[in-house]
This record gives C-alpha cells, structure tokens and sequence, in this order.
C-alpha cells in the first residue's frame, strides 16, 4: 500500500478505500461464486481429455487404424514406451478429478435438497473421468484421490484402490445417480444448471441415459472377471435405458474459432495446425483398409480419403496444409485406396512424393474442425445390447442380431451426418441392408468376433476406447513386422515414484510386480478386466 501511496504522491491517496478492499464482501468464495462454471469447466475437461495428438499417434497406431514410418508414432509403430503420452491422461488428477471431487464436497456439504440434480451430474461426470483412469492404469488413487485442498492438504500422498473396487462403486455410483435423477423433484429440476450443461443443456432424460450408458460400457468391461456383477448392471442399465439414437449420444461441441482450444483436436492434429507435420506422414493403416475393402463396407466412401495425384509432387509441410482439403489434387478410386504397412521406421517407397501417391490419407473431410467429439455413442451402446443379449442376458425389446443391425446402423448414420463431407462421401440404404445381409451376426465364436470387428470400426473416431475394446473382446490384432507386444495398459508416471512411492509400491506388490519392474514391461502387463481367457457367449 505504501508503494502505491508514492508512486500517487502528486496526487491523493485515500488508503482507506485501499484497506476497504480487503472487507470479506469483496472476497470471492464459495458462498458468492457462481459454482456451476466449474461444473462447465469439469465437462470441458472431460470432453477434451486425452484427445488429439496422443490418441492419434499411439492408440490408433496401436489398433491398427493408422500408419506411418515417421517418428510420429514410432512408439506405438514399434510398441515402445513414451514417457510424453503414458503421463499424460494422469494430468486429469490436477484438474478434471480434483475440481470434480471439490464440487461434490461443495455440494455434499450445502446439503441443499435444490441442488440433488447438480450433484447428480457431477458424481456422474466424475465416474467417467475416474473409469478413463483406471482403464489406462489399473490400480489407482480413488477413494483419496484429488482430495488435497478440502483435506488441509493431508492427504498428499493418497492410497491406491484396486480396479475391482473402483468398478464396483463406479457401477454403484451410476446407478444411484441415475436413479436421482429419474425422482427429482420440481424445486431440484428448476434449480439445474441448465446454462452450464454444455453436454445436454440440461436435459434430465438424456443424462439418465448418459448414465445408464457409462453404466453398461462398465459391466461390459469387466464381464469376463465378474459375470455375475456385469450382468446384474447390464442388466439394470438397459432396462432403463441407454443411448440408442444418435441424437442422445454424449458429445463434445467443437467450433471453427480461431482459438485452437475449440477446434476439433483429432482434426488440428491431422491437419498439421498443431506442428509435427502429421498430414505429410500419416495414412490410414493397412489392416483397417483391407478390413474395409474385404467386408465392401459402405463407410469406405467417409472413412477413407484420397491419394495425391501423381501430378502433384511439391510435398512440404506448408504445400501439404494446402493440399490438405482440395478435392481435385486427389485420388479418390476406393478400389485404388491402400493403407500404409505398419511397423515399419523407413519410407517404403523410393521417396515422399511416392508415399503420398500410393497410400491413402484420413479424409480430411470428415476431419473438420467443426465436427463434434465422440465419448458415447448410440452404436456402442447397441454392440454392447447385442453382447448382452449373446450371453443370455435380459435385454428386454431386443434380440442380439436386431441390437447388432441397429448398431451398424447407427455408426453409418452418424459418419453420413456429419457436415463437410463430399458430395460424393456418402452411401445409399440399400448399401446399408447389402452389407448386414453379406454379413449376419452369427452365432457363438464367430459372433463374437463379429462384434469385435463392428466395435474396432465403429470406436474409429474415439481411439482410445477402441483399444479398450480390442482389449477386452480380444480382436486380433496383427503383430507389427518389426516386432514388439501390444502394449495392454499405460505404466505408472515418474511423479508417482517420486511423490507418493510407498503407495504405489504397496499397488505394484498386490499385482506380484518387483518394484523395480521397467516402464516397458510393466506397459505389457494386463489390469484387472484385461483377462487373458476371454467368455465366449
């Protein structure tokens, strides 16, 4: 105050209107702040978590979706170990956790019963955000966790809960807040924050089936370790009601702002706005073309973009930002289209122009920086009813090949709805029902890789719940030609070992792991869910 008195000196200094500022009324606090902006910023975190580059160049790398010989992915290319993408998803501990775990203890404690529908939807989003954590690490910091400020920072150092008990009050959670939300009371229903809901602007009936969805996706997830728990979920979650039309599924909004952070990520990624030059390297992967092109799958003409025309050969990166979304410098013959061999760490090809001339790219068309980010999807949801329904599950108004054919169905409406496509990316009804008559669901083993298949395409856009996926179906995968072992889950990070050693020592023990184990191995190690001998409907 001194220093702001001298340097005013030539003119007055009321220091006590300065003292006044520090009145408690001028004070932000819980009491006066506007608490559904964190709730806004919790569902900014979650939709934009561990998207982008990172999924791209390591999980669709790794589920065969791309290729490349660049050094861009040469860590999942060459299933290698990378310290920048393993650490990455445990950053949600600093934000999206700890803001959810203080909303909910903000709103626990206010007790208010206006307040049941808020505290419903944050318990909901923070169960997705802690199921994404420990679907990348396995054991993890649950019951402690983000609990360093409501706790006068004594719990700094919180203990590790096993993937088993997380599921289960994950799955626990969900229903409880779902079942909230199905008796909320007109003062609780008026009092939501609608304005901050940038997820369903406050629609009640979607979050249930939001709820309901996580709910099934968790109980899917561990049916191989716990049938009996999995199917009393699964069970209960579709009797309920999960997302079964496009309109419902849980998304992320994107815009074309000239702020990045609002741009689809997976799309600035591959456009090379982001640097790394990815749309001079990055092609779709020779697996999932073929896959493709065998089953003549119609969303071929959306997922599948072009060759560059041989006539086009200046191929720099700032030449390739502006080839990127010309129609007329590519190729666009589907029977032509060829994916990139994987697992390879030199250009293939006699030179650049060459690997960009033979290799078909991502359509930069249905990578547009408007399109909305996927997180749960009706076609997930329906393969998932399908599952159930292979298993002998109730599953009531479905059987497992109508729940299959709606799932198909569902993923090719969402890729032809997407704004910024060709005219000529699109595909006809008829080439929907020629696909699912060349291509029931069959019964038992075959079924089930059926469904493996339709899951691996339909997660396309949502990488890293495809790997998920190809984990717990048990899709098989090809291995790389240079060798190496998929990796089956993310290796605990550095700040780990030097901030919180004797807890995570205590979860590397219960797993029967040396505390020394390398960050390569322990990346090939399996979580709870991952079973190693998979139940076969």
């Amino acid at each position: 105050m001194m220093v702001v008195c001298t340097v005013l000196s030539n003119s007055s200094c009321d220091t006590q209107k300065l003292r006044d500022l520090d009145n408690p009324k001028y004070m932000l606090t819980q009491a006066n702040a506007d608490m559904s902006l964190m709730f806004t910023n919790i569902i900014i975190d979650y939709g934009r978590g561990y998207i982008g580059q990172h999924p791209i160049v390591y999980h669709s790398a790794i589920v065969k979706y791309i290729a490349t010989y660049s050094n861009l992915i040469l860590m999942a290319a060459s299933n290698t170990y990378s310290q920048s993408i393993n650490d990455n998803p445990w950053g949600a501990y600093r934000t999206s956790i700890s803001r959810s775990v203080a909303l909910e203890d903000y709103l626990v404690k206010l007790d208010d019963p206006k307040m049941a529908v808020n505290l419903a939807w944050v318990r909901i989003i923070k169960s997705a955000l802690f199921m994404r954590m420990t679907d990348f690490y396995g054991d993890v910091p649950y019951t402690e966790a983000g609990k360093l400020a409501i706790s006068n920072f004594e719990l700094n150092k919180p203990k590790y809960d096993t993937q088993k008990s997380i599921y289960e009050d994950i799955l626990k959670t969900l229903k409880d807040e779902a079942a909230v939300l199905k008796s909320a009371s007109a003062d609780a229903l008026s009092f939501r924050w609608t304005r901050a809901d940038l997820a369903y602007s406050g629609n009640v009936d979607r979050w249930m089936k939001f709820a309901n969805s996580l709910m099934l996706r968790a109980a899917m997830r561990i049916s191989d370790v716990d049938a009996g728990l999995a199917r009393q979920y699964a069970e209960l979650a579709i009797a309920n009601g999960v997302i079964t039309a496009n309109g419902d599924n849980y998304i992320m909004r994107t815009g074309n702002s000239t702020n990045p952070d609002e741009r689809n990520d997976y799309s600035r990624f591959l456009a090379g706005e982001g640097g790394g030059d990815p749309e001079r390297y990055i092609k779709l992967g020779a697996d999932f073309v073929n896959h493709l092109k065998d089953m003549n799958d119609p969303r071929r003409n959306i997922i599948f973009g072009g060759r560059l025309n041989t006539d086009v050969s200046n191929i720099t990166a700032s030449d390739m930002t502006g080839h990127w979304r010309v129609e007329s410098r590519w190729n666009w013959d589907l029977d032509e289209a060829t994916g990139a061999p994987h697992g390879v760490q030199s250009n293939p090809e006699p030179s650049i122009q060459a690997w960009h001339w033979k290799y078909t790219s991502p359509n930069p068309f249905l990578f547009i920086n408007t399109r909305p980010i996927e997180h749960v999807t009706a076609s997930e949801m329906l393969l998932l009813i399908s599952e159930a329904a292979m298993k002998g599950w109730a599953t009531p108004g479905w059987t497992a090949e109508t729940a299959y054919e709606a799932g198909v169905k569902a993923n090719m409406s969402q890729l032809k709805g997407y704004s910024g496509l060709l005219a000529h990316q699109t595909f006809s009804d008829d080439d929907v029902t020629a696909y699912l008559t060349a291509h029931p669901l069959g019964t038992g083993a075959d079924a089930k890789t059926r469904l493996a298949e339709e899951m691996w395409v339909t997660m396309y856009l949502n990488p890293a719940e495809g790997f998920f996926n190809v984990l717990r179906q048990g899709l098989g995968i090809k291995p790389n030609p240079t060798g190496g072992t998929m990796p089956r889950r993310f290796a605990y990070t550095d700040n780990e070992r030097s901030n919180n050693l004797d807890n995570l020592n205590e979860a590397i023990s219960r797993r029967g792991w040396t505390a020394d184990i390398r960050r390569e191995d322990e990346v090939l190690q399996r979580n709870w869910w991952d079973a190693a001998t998979k139940i076969v409907p």
